[in-house]
């Protein structure tokens, strides 16, 4: 979400839902210690009282500017001496019970340390971490050279350790067999797998080719992973180090803001001027894997349409050359690797999302290019539908964000872009073609600006409030409103939303929901975010204190959003009125599943009045939804998709025998085949979808809806194949 500061004449930047930096440089991008480490006055470096500075004040803002205001205490100390732990070592793999121990006397103290400028705790803790990282190195090459590994015994590995204790120092040696032996068999099974499968195509030989330059031993390419790794740990500058541990503290208050390093705060301010050349892919760590959160409307992935949410990277490779494996590499690491010249290809490996644990990775070439506004664009589609013998225009419109040129619109540019402009454009054309019905599609939005999501939701309604928010500093709530008495469509109204539609989407949704102005169908439920985000620079701040190098930036929440009917769309989102099932229902997407997300509450409502009471309608409507759908073979066959993917989610274990792992491997790669037969996609189809996937499926079934709501009222059910009209090139386009 953003919030446009007019005294510094340009935007102050939160984010949408899940591009944070807590997100881009998270659980594995780590600073290194202070303690022993020289500083070699290298550039920009500084000194150990300078970053002790930046903690400090650092620490006293997030205390006091962010949304909770909870003092910096002993309550506040122990989480920050347990999240550190956690960020550092997420699995538990390495640092142990009695490495906790050993710094415990620091657990309530750590507040009063920060308000002095204390940071050694910090880099002691990291120096440990090193320290046992050190000790896995060798510990593998002991274990690899030695051959002391069996891979025919029955035993299990517990990859999901989220809830899993710290070892002990004498548990440490059993687990890191374990761990180690999961890792190589990880790598055993691809290697069967991709000699198994037969290139059929020259683009097919290209690409094992690459793979083969990457298929070096197992053994060999662990050894690599684990001292590439360690490396990146032992050369990070001081600032990079404390970004992690600043980064801690921010999560504890709310998992939107966080501490930006100098070079974490550049690629923040380059990723939202959408300039960033590389392929539009929102990234996240999550278990030593680099996954995706969400595509970039417009972006070269979003184009080529083979990636998508929840699937893992696990090496990338540049033109001609070998991949470079990525698990458990940093973040920042990995999107360096992905970024690159305009026009240049870039190769991923993917393991697709709806597979297995043990999937095997899908090679995909994208050309990187930079994400245009001009694809991010509004569009608008009229299609027609004979219906019951009577002909029905549906426009459609797919809004990917709220985008405005907040400069052009500061310096009073009467031809300034921004969506509520294209929308009103559109719905003129729409009025004038005199359409039946308008869908908005809101699916793939994160939000934008919030004076866009008011005046667009105007559109659809004369003056009258749109939001609630909510400040830091307490007090009656703001009210959000659109003054322009005029409506620009006043006929039905359908909002297609899912899991991924989020902050200012939310609002309009809310908005267009509370007003009984339309309905709202798709995911379960929206992201849920309802929170505000404005950037603080700690450059000017510093230099009073002394600190002349650039210090980073905080990226802090605080503002609350809340919708007119006095709930707040953090956390639950907005609720679908006619809720589809999807693979998403088994993922973790939403708010509600990140570590300290504020909570959900209400406020009073503010004062508008309802335009039409849908409740009734909506039964109706649901149940010939339900109907349609419990009768629809594609839907049968996505619920059986469904069902898989959630038992495999399921599995917290795995084998460490080799022919019973690939005996899992051969059964979960049969599955995903089905599913892909029964969904009607072809992952050789040159990543263009055939006719059936799940995202039309979607859109069909709101056109049926539509359908209903136009002819509410009448006894007949209105369904009709739209299918023709979803496969039509010119829709797809859009």
């Amino acid at each position: 979400m953003f919030e446009f500061d007019s005294s510094k004449r340009k935007p102050s930047i939160g984010n949408r839902a899940n591009k944070l930096p807590v997100s881009m440089f998270s659980a594995f991008v780590f600073m290194v210690s202070l303690l022993h480490m020289p500083f070699s006055g290298a550039a920009n470096e500084l000194s150990p009282d300078e970053m002790g500075t930046i903690a400090r004040i650092s620490s006293n803002i997030i205390a006091n500017k962010q949304f909770r205001k909870h003092p910096l205490d002993d309550e506040i100390s122990e989480q920050l001496f347990t999240e550190y732990f956690d960020a550092l070592d997420p699995g538990k793999y390495y640092l142990t019970k009695e490495d906790v121990a050993e710094f415990a006397d620091n657990n309530r103290s750590l507040d009063d340390q920060l308000k002095l400028g204390d940071i050694r705790f910090a880099f002691a803790v990291y120096d440990r971490l090193v320290k046992r990282m050190k000790q896995y190195r060798d510990f593998v090459r002991k274990a690899i050279d030695g051959k002391t590994l069996d891979f025919t015994k029955n035993e299990t590995f517990r990859f999901d350790r989220k809830k899993a204790e710290r070892p002990t120092d004498a548990q440490l040696p059993e687990l890191w067999r374990k761990k180690l032996k999961n890792d190589l068999l990880s790598l055993k099974i691809l290697d069967r797998s991709m000699k198994m499968e037969k290139p059929k195509t020259k683009k097919e030989r290209e690409q094992n080719k690459i793979t083969r330059l990457w298929m070096k031993r197992p053994e060999e390419r662990i050894k690599k992973r684990i001292d590439t790794y360690l490396n990146f740990l032992q050369k990070k500058r001081g600032i990079d180090r404390l970004e992690f541990y600043l980064n801690s503290l921010a999560r504890i208050y709310d998992p939107h803001s966080a501490y930006m390093a100098p070079k974490s705060a550049e690629d923040f301010d380059i990723s939202m001027r959408l300039s960033l050349v590389g392929i539009g892919a929102v990234l996240t760590t999550e278990d030593g894997y680099t996954k995706i959160v969400s595509i970039i409307k417009g972006g070269p992935a979003n184009k080529d349409g083979r990636l998508a949410s929840q699937d893992r990277i696990v090496a990338v490779a540049q033109e001609g050359k070998e991949p470079a494996d990525i698990i458990d590499m940093p973040l920042g690491d990995v999107v360096q690797l992905i970024r690159g010249r305009k026009d240049t290809k870039v190769t991923l490996y993917v393991i697709k999302g709806n597979k297995g644990i043990q999937g095997v990775p899908t090679l995909i070439t994208i050309t990187r290019d930079k994400v245009k506004l001009k694809e991010q664009e509004a569009k608008g589609t009229i299609k027609t539908i004979n219906a019951a013998g009577k002909k029905r225009k549906i426009g459609v419109i797919d809004l990917p964000s709220f985008y405005i040129d907040f400069k052009a619109a500061y310096e009073g540019k009467p031809d300034y872009k921004s969506v509520t402009r294209d929308v009103k454009k559109i719905l003129e054309r729409f009025n004038k073609e005199k359409v039946d019905g308008v869908i908005i599609d809101l699916r793939k939005n994160g939000g934008g600006s919030l004076s866009e999501a008011i005046s667009l939701t105007g559109l659809f309604f004369s003056a009258g409030p749109v939001v609630q928010i909510q400040k830091a500093s307490g007090g009656v709530p703001e009210i959000g409103s659109d003054y322009d008495q005029k409506s620009y469509y006043s006929g039905p109204l359908v909002l297609l939303v899912s899991r991924q539609s989020a902050s200012a989407a939310e609002i309009f949704a809310a908005a267009i929901q509370d007003y009984g102005r339309g309905i709202i169908v798709g995911d379960e439920h929206t992201h849920g975010k309802g929170t505000v985000q404005t950037m603080f620079d700690l450059d000017n701040v510093m230099k009073y204190y002394g600190v002349k190098s650039k210090s980073g930036e905080l990226k802090i929440t605080v503002s609350k959003f809340y919708r007119i009917n006095g709930g707040s769309t953090q956390m639950k989102g907005v609720t679908a009125d006619i809720p589809f099932r999807d693979i998403t229902d088994v993922m973790e997407l939403g708010e509600k599943h990140l570590k300290h997300a504020l909570p959900w509450d209400a406020i009073s409502p503010a004062n508008y009045a309802k335009q039409k009471d849908f409740s009734q309608c909506i039964k109706h409507l649901r149940l010939k939804s339900e109907q349609r759908r419990t009768g629809n073979p594609k839907f049968k066959r996505l619920d059986l998709m469904i069902e898989r993917f959630k038992k495999s989610r399921g599995q917290k274990t795995i084998s460490l025998n080799e022919e019973k792992r690939w005996r899992k491997y051969l059964d979960e790669k049969k599955m995903y085949e089905q599913q892909n037969r029964l969904l009607g996609l072809d992952e050789k189809n040159s990543g263009k979808k055939t006719k059936n996937d799940e995202s039309d499926l979607f859109m069909g079934e709101t056109m049926n809806i539509m359908l209903d709501l136009l002819n509410e009222g009448n006894a007949r059910r209105t369904t009709v194949d739209v299918s023709p009209i979803l496969n039509d090139p010119a829709f797809r386009r859009q």
